[in-house]
């Protein structure tokens, strides 16, 4: 075991040029679907899929007959179901005239299904080629076989055809605000004025600004159901239909009143942040400016609620401000004597009125705003500049979170954080345009908390306390299912209880190291949808009773912060995934200003890279060395989607060890490029690192770990229109894959080249790799969304001649989508490889930098000469 902490130098930055190579196309094409087998009646599928389409246009002709013809829809929805356990050639249902407006994916309970748009002049055409199924191919095949085989009915769509959300559609009559996502392609008429001028006529209230991203734009109208269905047979018929989510009032928590003297104290030993120092942005209810402990850090205090200023309306912004400057150490700094030095500053927006007497207004909205409006007041901050929202909505879909997909909130987040230009107008917002790397954003959000404890939700079937199956069955909240933020759930260490006579008997209610009974996860998440969150930082715990019937909360087991200043009270306590939030973002300003040249990929990518999961959070999971036990797989994802990669600290974040050494890659591919006519992979990255082999090879049999973090940002494409091809999320995927320790290097492109062609397909089987066991989470649990992580296990042998990792792309809707502003665009990439040997003392720090040309710091020089003996690391 170490005998004190190890020596500490910067992590190393990688200035190498990659190696850039050009997959070549697949020979061949990918895996077949499914195809129903109708040779028996394939006349009777034609005549009943004939006469579901005719039934459908001809209801839509008689309720369009009572529509003014100003606002008349030139075609006609239809709702076209698929076959139990086949799927619907989405493709085909996106061609010769018919727009693919919304797709359901299969479950257990229903196959899938999708919504078409058909216009006045394409319906022949369909009705064409249902009838051609009765006829042959040259090969003896049914024509259109893989199109309308699939095919189970067609019906005209309704409201409930376009309703997106897991909730039930409202009542009939019941009055609710609904958000419409128009596809300007359906139809030349402006969709929103038709919807405004529909509103106009029955008396629906309509929000005035409505937001375009993507190619969609949304707006938002007030009516009932019934009433709402008005809009099928218009020129404004939308092609999703969601619940919206509006900005909405934060209410604070009990107060918790500490002297006055230590708050004074401690501001007169405070050194702020000098000029240009990075700054935290919090996205809340404002800020006190003229708290002693804060106003010499603020360099901005903003609001984007019309009428109201910038000052803190409910206490939470104040409370997430000191958290966000001081972190979890604000109680050792107030009981310490000597000057606090600080390393960044703090800036404020209100997002969140004092009440709910303004026009609600989406959330998405907010958010993109008031980025806009930091930004346009403080241009110093371009590129270090952390965004912090401990802002979230329960869905109402029964679990009180997200089901993984995205919104117009989250979706918003993705494109502000990739960089997207905002453009802001009386009536209207757009998120337009490629993303731009030099205007990416770092965006911290909180995965969400879980409320209103109940002792009888805690209590297992053996009578034991069990809050993680709560938290599990919790989803997190939007946006936290954002792509391109970090995500930050909530654990705790805090397990002490009050002495007070009143709580004896009690217990905290989540063992140290264990996830807060606060937080939420992603465990019930789609397998496709991205890990959330990506780490997890304290956020307190609760306490339980004896007789396991009251759950109660307590300043000791909370984090102390500065509070708005009401009856002369300057501190509280806070708990939740609000003040680990807040902490992330510190830590990402503290990077920042460490390593100033990171991009926002990169300080996402470091604050998760040197994320750890603690012994209570892997147990049973893995064993002591890290290997994975028997049948741990399903095991891995529950940890990754409850904890994400762990807690980081500030250590670690912020600098290498001898034997833990960390290398930071900051580059670009080209990840689509238009060959003759087609567009094909365009570029493959092999990065051969700085690699200590010499000394690899003299551990020989000793345990090595080597861990890799890739991150990118993605530009969304948030319609819910299937995720293969054109419609998938992500405009790109970028993937890393290591050279084998007995792989030639020309095997090793081949390899990769041939896995990129297989991802893009989507539909290729993926064949494995000999190391591929030795990853510890595997490439289909790491995978997901635009920050992949994963832990390689072996011996230095075997390590020692595999130090080129491959970084390549993986398919996007830029590469279907044909856009001439996307293709050949380069994308940005941050790659962070460590290697550590935990279980010996081995300097790899020194024989890395001086391939580098980095000078080694004299500390790190005489531990290795001494073999003073250095920290174990668990992962």
């Amino acid at each position: 075991m170490p005998e004190g902490p190890a020596p500490r130098a910067s992590h190393l930055l990688v200035p190498w040029v990659a190696r850039t190579l050009t997959p070549k196309p697949p020979r061949g094409g990918g895996g077949a679907k499914t195809i129903v087998d109708r040779s028996g009646s394939r006349a009777a599928h034609v005549r009943r899929l004939t006469g579901d389409l005719a039934a459908a246009q001809e209801a839509a002709r008689i309720e369009q007959h009572a529509t003014p013809p100003a606002l008349r829809a030139d075609g006609f929805a239809v709702r076209i179901e698929a076959a139990p356990d086949a799927e619907l050639k989405l493709d085909s249902l996106d061609s010769s005239g018919l727009s693919l407006m919304n797709v359901r994916p299969a479950t257990e309970t229903h196959p899938q299904d999708a919504v078409v748009w058909i216009p006045d002049g394409a319906a022949p055409a369909l009705l064409k080629k249902i009838g051609q199924f009765t006829e042959d191919t040259r090969h003896g095949r049914p024509k259109n076989n893989a199109l309308i085989a699939n095919i189970e009915q067609i019906e005209q769509a309704t409201i409930r055809s376009l309703w997106q959300e897991e909730e039930p559609l409202p009542g009939l009559d019941k009055q609710a605000w609904w958000e419409l996502w128009f596809d300007p392609t359906l139809t030349d008429a402006d969709q929103v004025e038709s919807l405004r001028a529909l509103a106009e006529a029955h008396g629906w209230p309509m929000l005035r600004r409505s937001i375009g991203i993507g190619h969609f734009r949304v707006a938002q109208v007030r009516t009932t159901t019934r009433e709402l269905a008005r809009v099928l047979t218009t020129n404004a018929c939308p092609s999703e239909i969601r619940k919206p989510t509006f900005a909405e009032e934060f209410h604070s928590r009990e107060l918790r009143d500490l002297h006055h003297g230590f708050v004074l104290d401690l501001a007169s030993r405070l050194r702020p942040a000098a000029s240009g120092a990075p700054a935290v942005t919090l996205l809340d209810t404002g800020i006190d400016q003229e708290h002693a402990l804060l106003r010499a850090s603020i360099v901005g205090a903003h609001s984007v609620i019309e009428g109201e200023g910038p000052d803190d309306n409910a206490g939470h912004g104040t409370q997430m401000s000191g958290i966000a400057l001081f972190g979890d150490a604000l109680e050792a700094a107030l009981n310490s004597h000597g000057p606090v030095s600080l390393e960044h500053h703090l800036e404020s927006v209100k997002i969140l009125p004092r009440s709910a007497k303004h026009q609600p207004r989406p959330f998405g909205e907010v958010t993109a705003v008031a980025v806009t409006t930091a930004e346009t007041a403080q241009p110093e901050f371009p590129r270090s500049r952390v965004y912090s929202m401990a802002v979230t909505v329960e869905s109402g879909d029964g679990m009180g979170g997200t089901d993984g997909t995205a919104t117009l909130w989250s979706a918003s987040l993705d494109a502000l954080a990739a960089g997207t230009d905002v453009v802001v107008t009386d009536d209207r917002l757009d998120l337009i345009g490629p993303p731009e790397p030099e205007l990416s954003r770092l965006i911290v959000v909180s995965a969400g908390n879980v409320r209103d404890h109940r002792a009888a939700d805690l209590v297992s079937s053996d009578g034991s306390i069990d809050h993680l199956t709560l938290c599990d069955t919790s989803r997190i909240e939007d946006p936290a299912q954002a792509w391109n933020i970090l995500t930050v759930g909530a654990y705790t260490e805090r397990s002490d209880v009050p002495i007070h006579p009143s709580y004896e008997g009690f217990r905290p209610v989540a063992a140290p190291g264990q996830l807060s009974p606060h937080s939420r996860t992603s465990v019930q998440f789609p397998e496709a949808a991205p890990i959330k969150p990506d780490i997890v930082m304290e956020g307190g715990n609760l306490l339980v009773d004896a007789g396991l019937t009251q759950v109660t909360g307590h300043e000791i087991v909370q984090l102390t912060t500065t509070d708005r200043r009401n009856l002369g009270r300057h501190l509280t306590t806070v708990h939740a995934t609000s003040p680990a939030t807040a902490q992330a973002a510190r830590l990402a300003a503290l990077a920042y200003a460490r390593y100033p040249d990171l991009r926002p990929e990169a300080i996402r990518g470091l604050l998760v890279h040197e994320a750890e999961w603690t012994p209570a959070m892997v147990e049973g999971v893995y064993n002591r060395n890290g290997r994975r036990k028997i049948g741990a797989g399903k095991l891995a994802r529950t940890l990754l989607r409850r904890y994400g990669w762990g807690v980081p600290t500030e250590e670690r974040v912020l600098a290498s060890t001898t034997n833990a050494v960390t290398l930071i890659v900051q580059n670009s591919l080209i990840p689509f490029r238009r060959d003759d006519k087609s567009i094909q992979l365009g570029e493959l990255k092999l990065h051969e690192l700085p690699w200590p082999r010499e000394q690899l090879l003299e551990l020989d049999a000793a345990d090595v770990r080597l861990r890799v973090t890739l991150s990118y940002f993605v530009e969304p494409n948030p319609g819910r229109r299937g995720m293969l091809g054109q419609h998938t999320y992500a405009s790109h995927r970028l993937r890393f894959a290591l050279k084998g320790p007995t792989e030639t290097v020309n095997a090793f492109e081949q390899r990769i080249a041939q896995h990129a062609q297989a991802e893009d397909d989507a539909r290729t089987k993926i064949q494995p790799f000999d190391t591929d066991r030795d990853w510890l989470v595997g490439r289909t649990n790491r995978d997901r969304g635009s920050l992949h992580a994963d832990i390689w296990q072996g011996t230095a042998r075997d390590l020692a001649d595999c130090g080129v990792l491959s970084v390549f792309p993986a398919g996007g809707w830029w590469k279907y989508h044909n856009s001439s502003d996307r293709i050949g665009r380069s994308v940005p990439y941050a790659l962070l490889v460590s290697l550590s040997t935990p279980e010996v003392t081995a300097d790899l720090y020194t024989p890395t930098a001086i391939q580098l040309g980095v000078p080694v710091p004299v500390e790190i020089s005489n531990a290795a000469e001494t073999g003073v003996p250095v920290d174990v690391r668990l992962f």
